[in-house]
């Protein structure tokens, strides 16, 4: 096969159009992957539309994380070999200088070094039967233990690349079994898998959020175990942040705190709530998607010892856990974990997933494009 499938975007003002292309090749440090399913992320819209005007070099295939079985490797691959089902991860590092990095069809980083990896070699990603990734961005899973001992299809098997990214953050601030963590949002698409891995890794939980609905469905998945304390924030700072300090059972607080706030949240109360309820010496972690500024309490953060920190996506080690925590029966994936609902679509039909990606409200469901 010399050609193959793909969706063509040429800009944000005309749709990606389903085009046959030159079949990718395999060079040194990089590896084919037949793509099986490919996440959609519920702003996909908004990223091929311009309405979140992330930086990307057109023309260019788009994408997001995949499954996918290995079809051919360059000459210096040593453990990789075709035939292998893979976690495929967009996060494309520059080999000289792993600080800069991009997501591969999706996010072209907005600075010249970053936007040199998207304008040369990583330029089209996997709305595509084939696409070439890294050596390093492919992982390979245990199919034999994770597909026929523990059943999880490929379509679960993509819910890694949505624990992926909140376990990059809560591995960040160093939790683990026993500790107290809150999650605020915790009701949405990353926030929910936050809940999932936070309590995968044996924390105590304080899910904090407005729509009791779906605290109450996280609760239905968790309620029994004991760790999962739901929170109905209120929208007054004092009031919110003294209900999640109590639900941590300590008398000085949680010990870390994983934000996932929308665009939309830079003036919402939560954050500040929750720093609050930190015990002195935490740690918060902001992994979220508020384009501007947000107003901080200086004073609390220098007397409680606070620490903040950014978090972009994950590293290698991180991916391989979380791999690994799924092949122990640490993780579970689908209906275990509330993932109740996969929706996919062929090529053909990506308006229609990338309509379904828009609709989704939180953590639950799962738009898939199956090439």
């Amino acid at each position: 096969m010399t050609t193959h499938q793909a969706l063509f975007l040429s800009s944000t003002t005309t749709p990606p159009t389903l085009q046959k292309l030159p079949k990718p090749t395999a060079t040194a440090g990089t590896a084919i992957v037949r793509v099986l399913a490919v996440t959609v992320v519920p702003y996909m819209n908004e990223i091929l539309s311009g309405v979140r005007p992330y930086p990307l070099s057109f023309p260019l295939i788009p994408g997001g994380t995949a499954i996918a079985r290995i079809d051919s490797v360059g000459p210096d691959s040593v453990s990789l070999k075709p035939g292998q089902l893979v976690f495929c991860d967009v996060t494309i590092r520059a080999r000289d200088d792993p600080d800069v990095q991009i997501l591969l069809g999706i996010h072209g980083g907005g600075y010249p070094a970053a936007q040199r990896l998207m304008d040369g070699e990583w330029r089209n990603a996997t709305w595509a039967e084939f696409a070439k990734f890294p050596l390093e961005n492919l992982y390979a899973i245990n199919e034999n233990v994770v597909c026929n001992d523990l059943g999880y299809s490929v379509e679960e098997l993509t819910t890694l690349a949505i624990c992926a990214v909140p376990f990059g953050g809560l591995s960040a601030v160093r939790v683990g079994p026993g500790d107290s963590v809150i999650i605020a949002p915790a009701t949405g698409y990353y926030g929910g898998a936050a809940v999932t891995v936070a309590m995968a890794m044996g924390c105590r939980v304080i899910a904090a959020g407005r729509n009791k609905a779906r605290l109450d469905a996280l609760a239905t998945v968790y309620g029994e175990t004991g760790r999962l304390i739901s929170v109905l924030l209120t929208g007054d700072e004092e009031t919110d942040s003294a209900a999640l300090k109590s639900a941590t059972r300590s008398p000085k607080g949680a010990d870390a705190y994983i934000d996932f706030s929308p665009p939309q949240a830079g003036k919402s109360t939560h954050i500040v709530a929750a720093l609050g309820a930190l015990r002195p010496k935490g740690n918060a972690v902001f992994m979220g998607g508020i384009p501007g500024r947000i107003e901080i309490p200086y004073s609390m953060l220098m007397f409680k010892n606070l620490t903040i920190q950014g978090r972009f996506m994950f590293e290698r080690k991180d991916v391989e856990k979380l791999i690994r925590y799924v092949e122990n029966g640490i993780l579970q994936l689908g209906q275990d974990i509330g993932m109740m609902n996969f929706r996919s679509f062929g090529l053909k039909e990506w308006e229609n997933a990338v309509n379904a990606a828009k609709e989704q409200k939180g953590w639950g469901s799962q738009v898939l494009l199956r090439p």
